[in-house]
């Protein structure tokens, strides 16, 4: 029977840890996952390590390119991109929790805004269409996508634009985006136009 862990104990012994043990610390704990580099300070700082240790140890990483903020920062945003489409809003939120600084986060997503001229995105229906440069920004064509996984009910027209732009709003992306390729969505697969109005997706 494997013998419980005494977290004092444990406590105790990490703030008595010499600086290599912290970065052996700090470089396991970059094993289980990719950290930026203000996660992972903290985590190891929480955990109880010597906080002159753990800045030197994740500097020492940092310098050898074990962490590298804007390589994770990417990696993020194109993780979301290929799963869970978010709009920038919820990805910057995302990033700076993630540790990633305001400076760094928003210029990622400008490079994510001007990148990628080809893409290839779920449009409505089963079918795939190839968007190639047609003034489509990374947060529509996310906005497209994440549209796509919404199911339509088949009731009031005017309820269920409004229920698929609350669905993209509520992920992140602007209300005007929103509301604009909801209606897309409704119209093309009724085939009719709706009338023009506003709807509120507060």
């Amino acid at each position: 029977m494997a013998r419980r862990r005494d977290p004092e104990a444990q406590r105790a012994r990490r703030a008595a840890a010499e600086a290599s043990d912290v970065l052996e610390a700090a470089a396991r704990s970059l094993s289980g996952a990719p950290r930026s580099r203000k996660n992972l300070e903290e985590r190891l700082i929480a955990s109880g390590y010597p906080e002159v240790h753990v800045r030197a140890a994740v500097a020492r990483l940092v310098e050898i390119g074990l962490i590298d903020d804007e390589r994770f920062g990417q990696a993020l945003l194109d993780s979301r991109d290929r799963s869970r489409q978010r709009g920038d809003r919820a990805l910057l939120h995302e990033l700076k929790r993630r540790g990633i600084d305001d400076e760094l986060a928003q210029r990622l997503l400008a490079r994510r805004a001007a990148g990628g001229s080809h893409d290839t995105e779920p449009v409505w229906g089963a079918t795939l269409r190839t968007v190639e440069g047609d003034g489509e920004g990374a947060e529509e064509r996310a906005a497209r996508a994440a549209l796509a996984k919404l199911r339509l009910r088949g009731g009031d027209a005017r309820v269920e634009v409004q229920r698929l732009a609350q669905g993209l709003a509520r992920r992140g992306f602007p209300s005007a985006l929103s509301w604009r390729l909801a209606r897309e969505r409704v119209e093309s697969e009724r085939e009719t136009p709706l009338p023009d109005g506003d709807i509120d997706l507060e």
